[in-house]
């Protein structure tokens, strides 16, 4: 992605979380949201990341920065251990991704065709695996 079109999408982040988020881009593993310091950082995973992907990754974080409280829940899923962590943040995950696509319905054709993308590189580390 051209530098110029990173400006445009990292301003266009700010504007649906409706405040000045922090927005960064790091070789990271996966995006995030630091709901105490608001910064969002999105991962460079290869060169040739589709749009739809980084709208994905933003679109999920923005989602994080709108609904996820900042006090509370780091403290009530690091008290109850590591798999309920887990369990919890994938609960959590769905919840803001439902909200954010509601908020921002031309959202959905990106998270379906970033999810694509993410499931034909096996990002989750599925790929050949018995799921049921």
């Amino acid at each position: 992605m051209l530098n110029l079109e990173l400006s445009n999408k990292d301003i266009l982040a700010k504007l649906m979380a409706t405040e000045n988020i922090t927005v960064l881009h790091k070789k990271v593993p996966t995006a995030y949201f630091d709901v105490k310091s608001r910064t969002l950082v999105c991962p460079i995973l290869k060169d040739n990341m589709s749009s739809e992907l980084y709208d994905l990754f933003m679109g999920h974080e923005v989602g994080h920065a709108r609904n996820t409280p900042t006090e509370g829940w780091h403290d009530a899923v690091c008290e109850k251990g590591g798999l309920f962590k887990g369990y919890l943040n994938v609960i959590e995950d769905c919840r803001i991704e439902d909200k954010i696509k509601n908020k921002y319905p031309g959202l959905r054709k990106s998270f379906y065709k970033g999810y694509e993308e993410l499931a034909y590189d096996d990002f989750f580390g599925i790929k050949g695996k018995d799921l049921s």
